[in-house]
């Protein structure tokens, strides 16, 4: 998939701001790389502090393969919603936490941040989810090999959930030892992380970062 620059927007509306149908996360540099991840399966659970969501084109199964496939997961914590006509739109405004690992060609990279969404639907319903409007992320921490194409980046877009609790957190449980694996040192991913706290990795089909690496 050719990468294609994206200007990242937002459309401001009578009740708050829109987010694009398509997650995306893109960076922000001078040469801007987009990254579809609108791709696999996303789960929610209700926490007692929190609503946590996971989305990711991996099955818990591929963390324990070696290497770890390419792919993304992407974890989302939503910290307390906002309410249409009463939240003010402050572009500085924080509600979800996010991870964001990055897995491509046997090496990763962990990304964290927080941003700005409005909630779809009402918690507990079999479906639930985020319109993504806004964020912030920077490389956390990688693998030696690790090339950042993406700091500073933001992701925006949809993102629709089923309520299962359990594969929530079989997926984040997964994820966090492979990422504790490959950094040689824990890093706990889910609730109560320090910082921000999203999940994801994403496909080389999106942005080969071996074949970026070796064109350098």
């Amino acid at each position: 998939m050719k990468l294609v620059a994206l200007a990242a927007s937002v459309l401001l509306g009578g009740c708050g701001v829109t987010a694009p149908e398509r997650l995306e996360c893109t960076s922000m540099g001078d040469t801007p790389r987009t990254l579809p991840v609108a791709d696999g399966r996303t789960t929610y659970t209700l926490e007692l502090a929190n609503t946590e969501f996971l989305h990711s084109n991996l099955l818990p199964t591929q963390f324990d393969e070696s290497p770890i496939p390419d792919g993304y997961i992407l974890h989302a914590e939503l910290m307390w919603v906002p309410k249409a006509g009463k939240t003010a739109v402050d572009p500085q405004a924080t509600n979800v936490s996010l991870r964001l690992v990055v897995i491509s060609g046997g090496e990763l990279g962990l990304y964290g941040g927080g941003g700005f969404a409005w909630p779809r639907g009402e918690p507990g319903e079999q479906q639930y989810g985020l319109d993504l409007v806004g964020s912030n992320l920077t490389l956390l921490a990688a693998t030696a090999g690790f090339v950042d194409l993406l700091s500073p980046s933001q992701i925006t877009g949809r993102l629709t959930a089923e309520l299962d609790p359990e594969a929530t957190r079989q997926v984040r449980r997964a994820a966090s030892q492979a990422v504790t694996n490959a950094l040689k040192r824990v890093q706990w991913v889910g609730p109560n992380a320090t910082g921000a706290s999203q999940v994801a990795l994403f496909p080389s089909r999106a942005i080969d970062l071996t074949r970026e690496r070796a064109s350098r």
